[in-house]
């Protein structure tokens, strides 16, 4: 990777364009060049893109947990795989030295690990006592936007 790109938006198992075909420009903050490109989703992407997720989250909420666990797990030795390169583009994209991007990426590693291992135990129901207990239930599809620095 880091070189010019451009990311486009995931929607339903796709990588493309936003509706309107307009991109903002990605800008290195260590020296103010232009990194690369990223999509402006619009109101009918997002629409369309929690439409994708809810269908999908039915898919995989049929599948048995520890399937899911394994899943995860997988996606964790690959997102390993690619984590060196990720990282400096991590690095160009928000100013972050190589060393704390490589961090980020090996704890979301473990994090995927972790949470593919344990799984089964996560999703059980707690006991509270002989006649409580907490049973987990997923919220369901959201779209969150978080701002950073």
């Amino acid at each position: 990777m880091s070189h010019a790109t451009s990311y486009e938006l995931f929607i339903n198992g796709k990588w493309r364009a936003a509706n309107n075909r307009a991109t903002l420009p990605v800008i290195n903050p260590a020296t103010e060049k232009v990194f690369g490109s990223v999509a402006s989703a619009t109101v009918s992407d997002l629409d369309e893109a929690l439409a994708s997720a809810e269908r999908s989250r039915k898919a995989w909420s049929s599948r048995p947990v520890k399937e899911r666990g394994e899943i995860l797990v997988a996606a964790a030795r690959i997102l390993a795989t690619k984590a060196g390169d990720a990282a400096k583009d991590l690095s160009a994209e928000q100013g972050k030295t190589i060393a704390e991007a490589t961090g980020e990426y090996a704890r979301a590693v473990e994090t995927l690990e972790w949470n593919g291992t344990h799984a089964e135990k996560l999703s059980a129901p707690i006991p509270l006592d002989p006649n409580r207990m907490i049973v987990p239930e997923p919220l369901g599809v959201v779209a969150a936007f978080t701002p950073w620095n």
